[in-house]
């Protein structure tokens, strides 16, 4: 069950489809609740993906949210799961009463910081902290377990007491995302030379406008570049006006995985700007892809390249984010950090993924996991 989850959706449909693809694989029946302009609830199997009405949040670039928590308790107690797979803190968190009054474990999928979400709606960093270590506390006594595919996810529950923390690193699909997805002459018509590639969503917390403050640095240091902005969201007018002059194309939000494949691997870097990222799918797309990424150094992308030649972390500033941009551009040798980017990558495989979880689900219902 997941709030935030549309056709336009990033890491979380990716993440969500792509687990629910392995455990139909394994056999595994799989009902997916997500919010919809109207309610459609067609079962089916092995997979089923229901709809409930819930209306589009302004300001969040369509993304919608379910407020009908009867419809969600009702559809819980109708399904009778063995495992309730959680992927909401809000109002999804509701049904984890009813499934540990049906005896089944809750699984909570801790995919965003809510500090960073926060921060657009409280006035100071210590109401924020404040509100979020208060509010994490409750969701610590309702549902069994706490995913979180990162240190820095996991921070936000540091010292607290209830479910047990579990680290599960994301995946990425190494068939789709790989350096053979590379064309033979470049996609853009803006021009030759160093070119760079962001795949974000076009919202405040993921910090959208930097890769474009970047190319506008490069610029002036009378470099040759261009820019693949791929994403939409309530900034995209914005970014584009910002980017006015600039050697920018705005791609929009690609429904075609193998074009956004095609456009990560044949970009020199990748720019993944957001600072409070959890894990970094886009990012692991593109080291998949062989193309190392520059990523700020506050927030989980620095966990992903640090201490290697696959990427680079640098102050949220154009001016240091250029430079490492530059650096990782001049560093590369005959494909040898191309092939580490991809090497790297291949550690994470959805198949693993899913394994960690599916081993997780059998320990709560075993009664093998103790809490924390």
């Amino acid at each position: 069950m997941a709030n935030f989850h549309s056709p336009t959706s990033g890491g979380i449909k990716v993440a969500l489809d792509r687990l629910a693809h392995h455990y139909v694989a394994a056999g595994h029946k799989v009902t997916q609740i997500f919010p919809g302009p109207s309610t459609d609830l067609e079962f089916s199997e092995p997979l089923a993906v229901l709809r409930v009405r819930g209306p589009q949040l302004p300001g969040l670039g369509g993304y919608r949210i379910v407020l009908n928590r009867k419809t969600l308790r009702d559809l819980v107690q109708r399904l009778q799961p063995d495992v309730l797979e959680l992927s909401d803190r809000t109002t999804m968190l509701t049904v984890a009463d009813t499934a540990r009054s049906l005896g089944v474990p809750t699984v909570l999928i801790s995919h965003e910081r809510l500090e960073a979400v926060l921060a657009h709606v409280l006035p100071s960093d210590r109401l924020i902290r404040s509100a979020v270590r208060r509010y994490n506390q409750r969701v610590m006594t309702k549902v069994d377990a706490v995913v979180c595919a990162s240190a820095f996810a996991a921070e936000e529950y540091s010292g607290l007491e209830g479910a047990p923390i579990v680290r599960i690193a994301l995946g990425v699909d190494l068939d789709q995302f790989s350096p053979n997805a590379r064309p033979d002459v470049h996609l853009s018509d803006c021009g030759t030379g160093l070119r760079l590639v962001s795949v974000t969503r076009h919202s405040p917390e993921k910090d959208p406008h930097l890769p474009i403050a970047v190319v506008a640095e490069l610029v002036a240091r009378g470099r040759s570049v261009t820019l693949d902005m791929i994403g939409s969201g309530a900034l995209t007018a914005d970014l584009q006006r910002l980017a006015t002059g600039l050697p920018v194309v705005f791609h929009g939000h690609v429904s075609d995985r193998a074009h956004v494949a095609t456009l990560l691997a044949s970009a020199d870097v990748a720019i993944a700007p957001g600072p409070n990222e959890t894990f970094g799918l886009a990012a692991l797309e593109a080291l998949a892809c062989g193309t190392p990424v520059v990523v700020p150094t506050h927030g989980a992308l620095a966990e992903m390249v640090a201490g290697g030649q696959i990427g680079a972390s640098a102050a949220s500033t154009p001016r240091a984010m250029a430079d490492a941009v530059e650096s990782l551009h001049r560093s590369s040798r005959d494909g040898e950090q191309r092939q580490a980017c991809r090497d790297y990558a291949e550690r994470f495989p959805w198949s693993v993924t899913a394994g960690h979880f599916m081993a997780l689900f059998e320990s709560l219902r075993s009664g093998s996991m103790e809490a924390a």
